[in-house]
């Protein structure tokens, strides 16, 4: 399984490297750096070595994503047998001798527990490796490719298989887009109010100003706060906006590419 791991993050640093070659790539196209003729043959070297980083990525995301399904059976087995020899010896075993060994027993019983709750902890680190937004910009650039030079990809049988594994992953990272945007939209929500409040209070400190409750001094500190505050929250706002419409623009534009490109 070690193997596995490491290997999965070789061809994901492999892959993120190769995307960002492709992006600077068509920079220097668009901006005429350099011809044509040159940007088909390092967009071939490139499409090359990304093509066979994703399709070990995928292969090997089903290897770790079964692993761990598996992992966790055996946890809840080891769990379910734990908690029956407990309840046995417990009732057989009531002498000092028992309470002396107590942690012994519980180490030596919850080691196989406690082994696989690791190896599920690193399936997922790695797996979560590779985030949302760069596995949706990997997938953009495979299509891209698919789209612009299929040659790359293979033949027939290949740009297929190709097309539907980005599909698979494409559905799988929309759902998993719905959950995180919901969380978003969540956070967009509890700083529109955090935004409101603090917009109350330079109103309530302006008013107390006007009337003169508060000095010079006193009322420029305040509102010198509160407006950083404020400008932090709103520009915490806008990040988080925008952020979501990049992801929803990419999702969209991958399945674009992926109609255009049956």
């Amino acid at each position: 399984m070690d193997e596995v791991l490491k290997a999965f993050q070789t061809y994901v640093k492999e892959v993120k490297e190769a995307s960002l070659k492709l992006n600077e790539l068509k920079k220097m196209l668009k901006s005429g750096e350099i011809p044509k003729s040159a940007y088909n043959i390092i967009l071939e070297e490139l499409g090359t070595q990304l093509s066979i980083s994703i399709e070990e990525i995928y292969r090997l995301r089903e290897t770790l994503e079964l692993a761990k399904a598996k992992a966790k059976l055996e946890w809840a087995k080891e769990k379910i047998g734990i908690k029956e020899f407990e309840e046995s010896i417990l009732t057989k075993l009531k002498d000092d001798a028992y309470l002396r060994h107590d942690a012994y027993l519980k180490r030596e019983l919850y080691a196989p527990l406690y082994k696989w709750k690791e190896l599920i902890e690193r399936i997922d680190s790695v797996l979560s490796s590779l985030t949302v937004d760069e596995e949706i910009s990997i997938i953009e650039q495979y299509l891209y490719l698919i789209k612009e030079g299929a040659s790359i990809i293979g033949g027939s049988e290949e740009i297929e298989r190709a097309k539907s594994v980005c599909q698979k992953r494409l559905d799988s990272i929309s759902k998993r887009w719905t959950t995180i945007r919901s969380q978003k939209m969540e956070e967009v929500m509890d700083l529109e109010l955090k935004a409101s409040r603090i917009k109350n209070e330079i109103k309530e400190v302006e008013v107390r100003f006007a009337v003169g409750e508060l000095e010079q001094s006193e009322y420029d500190y305040r509102i010198s706060t509160l407006r950083g505050a404020l400008n932090r929250v709103e520009k915490e706002m806008s990040e988080i906006r925008n952020y979501i419409e990049d992801i929803d623009t990419r999702i969209f534009r991958c399945s674009e590419l992926m109609r255009e490109s049956t």
